[in-house]
């Protein structure tokens, strides 16, 4: 269920489209700043209005750079690695390890387990993990029930004092692996709309990899408008299913038309949202998942478990939770491509 391309390896090409250090002509005007460059994998864009003329863009460097020191997987010396090598891991209570797993945690009991951080070795398996990106030649069914076993995030306990915990793997269980690229790249948009706002800017939109935050409007006055990709292979960002105004909200995509493997012999395709409860990549009717809700990091994780787990469980759940708005793009019996929706997610269509 993980959606496993996550790579914070810092490609930093921040570009301000206004001078970084204030003049008195315009250190009293709202201007518009807009960063834009690569990180964990993708790209990214900052856009917001200043009239503080502060430099952001170290801190907004620092700041990513720390959160791949605590949750990136392809940092040997990350905190997450450092858990996945050992059996135990003390960190801080106020940083980036402790937010995710705590967040992790509770969107694992709200989607009743559909969302696993501990899939991590199916990942690898599957070749859409840290691990060289390969397809494999044979399924091994023996092999992907022993991995299953190590699918466990309730096995982890932690103990916490007022600055810090510590997570325990079970000493029966010892293999169990996390990985946090289902919602640490939502969680790293919402760190940077914090990061904003600490700085006196109360209206932005950041986005990383198509999962976004925005808070306030445009410099017109308008809300923030985004479009949800049509669920196509080799789709461009210009081919759109639907535009969007967010308002103060979080909006985050995830689908299978894009990171798969293909056997070169058969033609079958492996999507790489993997199913935490059969250990094989999940292979059902949805297309597409999009969720918006107040916070990103929540948005990106419940995408990518509505993946797993299928339309009708996806909107059952999504329908049950206040907090939650939902789009679905699905194949129905005949082939035909459809779009399912709650009222939320209605209100903020644009025509």
């Amino acid at each position: 269920m993980i959606r496993y391309y996550f790579c914070f390896c810092i490609l930093f090409f921040l570009v301000s489209c206004q001078p970084s250090t204030p003049t008195p002509s315009t250190s009293s005007k709202i201007i518009t700043e807009r960063f834009t460059g690569e990180t964990m994998g993708t790209t990214f864009e900052i856009t917001f209005l200043d009239s503080t003329g502060i430099d952001l863009m170290l801190p907004i460097q620092q700041l990513l750079i720390d959160i791949n020191n605590a949750v990136s997987t392809y940092v040997d010396t990350s905190e997450i690695s450092i858990f996945n090598q050992k059996d135990s891991l003390i960190v801080d209570n106020g940083g980036h390890f402790h937010r995710n797993y705590t967040n992790a945690q509770k969107i694992y009991a709200q989607t009743e387990g559909w969302f696993n951080p501990t899939v991590m070795p199916l990942v690898n398996y599957w070749g859409f993990g840290y691990t060289e990106k390969k397809m494999i030649t044979k399924v091994d069914s023996s092999k992907i029930d022993s991995l299953l076993s190590l699918v466990a995030f309730e096995a982890i306990s932690s103990k916490t004092t007022n600055t810090t915990t510590t997570y325990y793997k079970p000493t029966s269980n010892t293999g169990i692996q996390l990985d946090f690229s289902a919602i640490a790249k939502g969680d790293a948009v919402d760190e940077i709309g914090r990061l904003l706002e600490k700085n006196g800017i109360s209206n932005y939109f950041v986005e990383i990899g198509g999962e976004i935050r925005t808070r306030g409007t445009t410099s017109s006055g308008f809300a923030w408008r985004t479009g949800i990709r049509q669920p196509q292979e080799k789709s461009s960002q210009t081919n759109l299913q639907m535009i969007v105004e967010l308002k103060n909200k979080a909006l985050a995509t995830s689908g299978n038309y894009e990171n798969y493997h293909e056997d070169p012999t058969t033609g079958q395709k492996y999507a790489h949202t993997i199913n935490p409860q059969t250990g094989y990549p999940e292979r059902n009717n949805l297309l597409s998942a999009s969720v918006l809700t107040p916070e990103c990091g929540t948005a990106d994780a419940f995408a990518t478990a509505f993946m797993a787990m299928g339309l009708e469980t996806a909107w059952e759940i999504a329908i049950k939770n206040p907090d939650i708005e939902a789009y679905f793009i699905y194949v129905d019996e005949k082939g035909e491509i459809k779009e399912k929706m709650t009222e939320g997610i209605k209100a903020i269509r644009v025509d």
